[in-house]
């Protein structure tokens, strides 16, 4: 593809995710509010996370198989369409289980759209600059998930507890618009019958490195959504102010990290950078849990942000090994890897957190976050690094 194709599509694509995750993440706060309107207890508001989650982790490779084999405009397309309609049904139910069907249909359509686009975006991304793009490619889902919250929050009041689901309805019509007008590939799909199987099972780089996935995602979701508020405001006594203000400044050292991560990772190497990340966070896991103020908190959270920067070059690396007629089944089972973390992370680490009577909250989730973390940074070693040229 042309260099000048190339940045088109990219920055559409860009464009576009951005609009799907400002939408689906400016539900979050309307969620709770309005899952208990239905009657819902806090497990079963749990359950339309997880709901969402598990739908995308048991659809992630089915969708690869098809980003090998359909056009994966038309992927997408489908993906933003089921969306949008599953997302104007969720602000219209009148019952809980309704609301969660409407959920996984959701998780099915995030499912088919974000596959189909890192499988685009890698496929037409030179191998020296992939690290780059899948870089934008993350930091447009943060700067999403930044601005999603806000948006939700001010929705709420205005118009009431199901409206953000229409705005995430209206966001993803206009990335499907876009997509539609401007969104020009060629696609050549394999012949081959089987898009995905034990070859793929058994290349060891590719099963290290969706594991390095998993361990980003379980640690994410389980400490810094779960068990980390409920630290926060239980033994160092913050207000909601200070933890929003601490989340949020690690979410943007952890931008600013994911922007810089692509550069290093095409130029030193996936390895290294990476396996260093793991350990860093793990590290920083730790040292969180011993943290005594608001000041401490704050910057181990910033560092905590930082560390954890370079989950997205994953991606990357996977689609650097993948056979070339194999991309999209790949990236699927890195995604189902990440999504599984996603699922996971918040009920072992939160059980973990309860696990002891004798205390608030048990460091156990901290321990246990980090020794998955260092040792999966030290199994990645084992992985080959795409970018690193064999020593003569």
């Amino acid at each position: 593809m042309p260099s000048s194709k190339f940045f088109q599509t990219s920055i559409i694509l860009y464009v576009v995710v951005f609009f799907t995750a400002t939408g689906l993440s400016n539900i979050v706060p309307a969620l709770p509010l309005y899952a208990k309107d239905l009657g819902a207890s806090n497990l079963m508001i749990g359950g339309l996370i997880s709901g969402f989650g598990l739908a995308r982790a048991l659809t992630n490779i089915p969708s690869g198989i098809l980003a090998d084999r359909i056009s994966q405009k038309n992927l997408m397309q489908a993906g933003l369409s089921i969306i949008i309609v599953s997302s104007i049904a969720a602000a219209f139910v009148n019952s809980y289980y309704l609301l969660l069907f409407c959920r996984i249909i959701e998780g099915i359509g995030s499912s088919f759209f974000m596959v189909s686009a890192s499988t685009v975006l890698n496929s037409i991304a030179p191998a020296n600059k992939r690290g780059q793009v899948m870089s934008y490619f993350t930091a447009s889902i943060l700067i999403g998930v930044i601005f999603g919250p806000s948006l939700g929050g001010i929705a709420i009041p205005l118009f009431g507890k199901s409206s953000p689901f229409l705005l995430y309805a209206l966001l993803t019509s206009i990335g499907l618009t876009v997509t539609t007008l401007f969104i020009k590939i060629q696609h050549h799909p394999t012949n081959e019958k089987k898009t995905f199987g034990l070859e793929v099972l058994n290349n060891r780089s590719i099963i290290l490195i969706s594991l390095a996935t998993f361990a980003f995602a379980f640690s994410w979701t389980g400490l810094e959504l779960t068990v980390i508020p409920i630290f926060a405001y239980e033994l160092l006594n913050l207000t909601p102010l200070d933890l929003g203000l601490a989340i949020g400044i690690a979410a943007a050292s952890n931008l600013c990290c994911t922007l810089l991560a692509g550069r290093l990772t095409d130029s030193l190497g996936r390895k290294r950078p990476i396996a260093i990340s793991l350990f860093l966070t793990g590290v920083v896991s730790l040292l969180i849990s011993l943290s005594s103020s608001v000041s401490s908190f704050t910057l181990l959270m910033v560092f905590f942000g930082f560390a954890s920067g370079f989950w997205g070059q994953t991606q990357a690396w996977v689609a650097d090994l993948a056979p070339k007629k194999q991309l999209g089944s790949v990236l699927g089972y890195n995604r189902t890897m990440g999504d599984m973390g996603f699922v996971v992370g918040p009920l072992v680490l939160g059980y973990l957190s309860s696990v002891d009577d004798q205390v608030i909250v048990s460091p156990l989730p901290f321990y246990f976050s980090a020794t998955v973390l260092v040792i999966v940074s030290f199994l990645i070693l084992f992985a080959k690094d795409s970018m690193r040229k064999p020593k003569k």
